[in-house]
């Protein structure tokens, strides 16, 4: 799908495996690619990762096997995102550690492409 080509992070390898995540999960929203990518998009940012909504990302393991398969460009968006506001990003569900950062890149990854797609 090449509006998922948008993404400012599109750079990284992990962007490949999120697009695929994102592939998968679009498929029980109903209407056209676009209207069910846009409804993803506003779930997620409504329950977030933590809502058990990314069926790649509900088990520990699940999240500790993707965050050692991608640590280099995970851990690389972390740092780029707290650079760009300044501060630490907080794990205020203080979770482990990996979990966290698969949340919050994949998160942040699809509020970039909404953003530079429906805004």
């Amino acid at each position: 799908m090449k509006a998922l080509q948008k993404s400012s992070y599109c750079g990284y390898r992990v962007s490949g495996a999120f697009n695929q995540i994102i592939l998968r999960s679009i498929t029980s929203y109903d209407g056209k690619r676009r209207e069910q990518l846009k409804s993803f998009f506003l779930d997620l940012q409504t329950g977030g990762c933590i809502s058990g909504m990314i069926s790649e990302f509900i088990y520990h393991d699940d999240c500790k096997e993707f965050y050692i398969e991608h640590i280099d460009d995970l851990e690389n968006i972390r740092t780029e995102l707290e650079e760009a506001i300044g501060e630490p990003i907080e794990n205020r569900f203080q979770t482990l550690h990996y979990t966290f950062v698969c949340w919050l890149c994949f998160e942040e990854y699809c509020y970039d492409l909404y953003s530079r797609l429906f805004e």
